[in-house]
C-alpha cells in the first residue's frame, strides 16, 4: 500500500511538471504582450524603457530558464505576483477559490445524487419508456453547449419568469445564506445538467453488465428485496467504474464552470483564469493552472485508494 501510494504521488508530480512546462511554453509565445498590462504597450515606450520593462519581467531570459525560475519559486511557496492586480498570485486565488469550490462541489454532489439513481433505473428496465427518456436527457445534457444553455436559462428564468437572479453571488448589501443559495441554484443546475449526461450513460452501462451476474440471482433466491439486490449488491460493484468516469469528467466540469462563472459573473477561479488569459497575466495563469491540476490529481489518487473499499477484489501491491 505504501509503495503504491508513493508511486502514485511520484506519477502525479511528474504529470504536474509536464503540464506546467507545456502551459508555460505555450504562454511564452505570447509573453511579450504582458507589457500591456504593466502600464502601456511597447509602441508607447522608448527603446530603453521597453528593454528595461522586458528585463524587469524576465523576458530577456530563455524560456527554459524562466520556467526554471518559476518552478524554483513555486517550490519555495511563491507563485509570483499578478501583472494585472499587482499582488501575490496566492492572495488572488485564495479570494476566489472558495466560490469555485462551492459551485463545482454543489454540481458534483447533485450529479451523483441525481445521476446515479436515474442510471440505475434505466439499466434495471432497459428498453422501457424510462430508459428512453433518461437516454434522451443524457444526450441533451452532454451535447448542449454551456454558453447557449446559460443564455437560455437567464432569458427564461431571470428575465421572463423572474425566478432566479441573472448574475452575481449576492445581491448588493445582502450576504445571507438564503441569498447565496438563490444565486447558486441556476449556475450549479446548468453544470449539473451537463455532467449528469455522462453520469447517466456510464451508470447505465456499468449496471447493465453487473445486473446480469449470477451472484445477484443468488441474492434474490435468498429472499432479499429488490432494493437490496440492486443498490446494496449490484450498485456497489458497479460504483468503481462509475466513479472513475466521474473523475475523468472533473476537468470537463471545471471547464464548464469557467464558462458558467464568466456568464453569471460568479467570482470563482474559472472566470479569473479567463480574465488572466485575456490580460496575458502569466503568473496568474500558471498559479490557477497549478491549483486546478493539483485538485484533479489529488482527487484521482484518493479515488484509487477508495477502490479497495468499493471492490474487495482490488489489491494494492
Amino acid at each position: 500500500m505504501a509503495r503504491y501510494l508513493y508511486e502514485r504521488i511520484l506519477s502525479a508530480l511528474l504529470t504536474m511538471f509536464f503540464v506546467t512546462a507545456i502551459i508555460y511554453l505555450i504562454l511564452s509565445l505570447i509573453q511579450g504582450s504582458a507589457l500591456t498590462v504593466m502600464g502601456g504597450s511597447g509602441s508607447e515606450m522608448s527603446a530603453a524603457e521597453y528593454e528595461a520593462a522586458r528585463r524587469a519581467l524576465g523576458l530577456d531570459l530563455p524560456v527554459w530558464l524562466r520556467y526554471a525560475h518559476w518552478l524554483r519559486d513555486v517550490l519555495r511557496g511563491d507563485l509570483g505576483s499578478s501583472y494585472r492586480y499587482g499582488v501575490p498570485v496566492g492572495e488572488v486565488i485564495a479570494q476566489r477559490f472558495g466560490s469555485s469550490a462551492l459551485l463545482v462541489g454543489t454540481a458534483i454532489l447533485f450529479t451523483l445524487l441525481l445521476g446515479l439513481p436515474v442510471g440505475v433505473m434505466a439499466a434495471y428496465k432497459p428498453g422501457s419508456v424510462w430508459d428512453r427518456l433518461s437516454s434522451f436527457f443524457a444526450l441533451a445534457g452532454f451535447s448542449a453547449p454551456r454558453f447557449i444553455t446559460c443564455i437560455a436559462c437567464i432569458y427564461v428564468f431571470s428575465f421572463k419568469l423572474r425566478l432566479a437572479p441573472p448574475m452575481g453571488m449576492h445581491n448588493a448589501g445582502n450576504a445571507s445564506l438564503l441569498d447565496l443559495i438563490h444565486h447558486l441554484i441556476m449556475p450549479s443546475a446548468i453544470i449539473t445538467f451537463g455532467a449528469m449526461g455522462y453520469m447517466i450513460k456510464q451508470t447505465r452501462g456499468a449496471c447493465l453488465e453487473v445486473f446480469q451476474e449470477d451472484y445477484l440471482k443468488t441474492a434474490r433466491a435468498k429472499g432479499l428485496s429488490e432494493v437490496e439486490v440492486i443498490f446494496k449488491h449490484g450498485l456497489r460493484t458497479a460504483l468503481a467504474p462509475i466513479l472513475t468516469q466521474m473523475m475523468v469528467q472533473v476537468p470537463e466540469i471545471v471547464g464548464s464552470a469557467a464558462i458558467v462563472e464568466k456568464i453569471f459573473g460568479w467570482p470563482g477561479i474559472g472566470s479569473l483564469m479567463l480574465d488572466a488569459i485575456r490580460n496575458r497575466d502569466t503568473p496568474l495563469i500558471m498559479g490557477v493552472t497549478l491549483v486546478i491540476a493539483s485538485v484533479v490529481l489529488v482527487a484521482n489518487i484518493l479515488l484509487d485508494l477508495a477502490y479497495g473499499l468499493l471492490d474487495p477484489r482490488v489489491r494494492y501491491r
